[in-house]
C-alpha cells in the first residue's frame, strides 16, 4: 500500500519533469488542448472551483482523464514547490498511469485516524 508521502513524492517528481500543470485556468487549458491525463484535486477544493472542474468535464465528456480528490491545498503546493493549489493535472500518459495505481492502492482512513 501506498502511503500519503509515497504519492506526494512523485507528484513533486511529476512537477520536477515538467508533466504537471496546476492551477485552475492552467489546468483547464491543457484540458481543452488534449495534454491532461490525470487530473487531482484538493480535498479542500472550493465548490466554485469544484463545479467549474464538472463543468469543463461535460464539454469534454468521453475525452476527459480520470480525477482522483488527494490531500490539501496546502500540500499540494507545498509538494511542487507553489503556494496553495487545489488542482493538478499530469499530463505524460506514463506518469499518470502510475500515479494513479498509487492512489488506487492509497488508504487515507488509516493515516487520517
Amino acid at each position: 500500500m501506498k502511503s500519503k508521502q509515497d504519492i506526494l513524492r512523485f507528484i513533486g517528481l511529476a512537477m520536477r519533469a515538467g508533466k504537471l500543470v496546476s492551477g485552475y485556468d492552467a489546468v483547464a487549458s491543457e484540458l481543452r488542448a488534449g495534454r491532461g491525463e490525470l487530473i487531482i484535486f484538493s480535498k479542500n477544493i472550493s465548490t466554485n472551483t469544484l463545479e467549474s472542474l464538472m463543468n469543463l468535464a461535460e464539454k469534454y465528456e468521453g475525452e476527459f482523464p480520470a480525477a482522483f480528490s488527494f490531500g490539501s491545498k496546502a500540500e499540494l503546493g507545498m509538494t511542487i514547490g507553489k503556494p496553495d493549489r487545489a488542482i493538478l493535472v499530469i499530463t505524460d500518459k506514463g506518469m499518470a498511469k502510475r500515479l494513479t495505481e498509487m492512489l488506487e492502492e492509497y488508504d487515507d482512513t488509516e493515516e487520517e485516524s
